[in-house]
């Protein structure tokens, strides 16, 4: 009867536990990324990331970043990579170049209500020259910037997880983002999800 009583015990608690990790994998739920609005709406949060949280954090001084580890409002994000800025001139042109190169690691970190553990490759390239003649001056400007989750020799960091709203809905997903823009034109955004369906799309 003692060894009965025992293994109903012991049953109970794995029952309790299960139902315990299952709730925390679900983490109270979320819709899947699987159409051109959720991906659109990954890719505002993950610009907004960059932008906001960041870049400002690591376009401050010149250097090579070596397991650098920034806050957010919680967890933390992992930096190696570098910052590299130069300047040239002369007495009728001048020339602008930086570039952020970064391979960030999440854990459990957050920003603007984004959740993310996971690898990214944060790539910013800016290249502004101005030119002077006697007839003028004249600007042109270059830019690169994208938010992958490969390397620049196309190796994979596998799949982020990320849990936020938008516009009044709740996503939550394991993903593969391969998002980027050069210069003036579109963003190019390819996200694929959990379930290894690829959603194309711009913005």
């Amino acid at each position: 009867m003692k060894n009965k009583l025992i293994t109903i015990a012991l049953a109970a608690v794995c029952v309790l536990a299960a139902c315990k990790k299952e709730g925390n994998d679900n983490n109270g739920g979320g819709t899947p990324i699987s159409d051109e609005t959720g991906a659109k709406a990954l890719f505002s949060k993950m610009n907004g990331l960059w932008t906001a949280a960041l870049r400002p954090n690591l376009s401050k001084t010149v250097q090579t970043y070596t397991n650098t580890v920034l806050n957010g409002s919680s967890g933390t994000a992992t930096v190696n990579g570098s910052y590299a800025a130069t300047h040239a001139s002369s007495s009728t042109s001048s020339t602008n170049t930086s570039t952020i190169d970064v391979v960030v690691t999440f854990k459990d970190y957050e920003s603007d209500g984004l959740h993310i553990n996971g690898t990214v490759h944060f790539f910013d390239y800016s290249n502004v020259r101005s030119a002077c003649s006697s007839s003028g001056c004249a600007t042109s400007s270059h830019s690169s910037l994208s938010y992958r989750s490969h390397d620049g020799a196309n190796n994979s960091f596998g799949q982020a997880n990320v849990r936020f709203d938008y516009n009044g809905k709740s996503y939550q997903d394991a993903v593969l983002m391969d998002i980027g823009k050069s210069d003036n034109f579109h963003w190019s955004i390819k996200v694929t999800n959990r379930n290894n369906q690829t959603i194309n799309t711009s913005y």
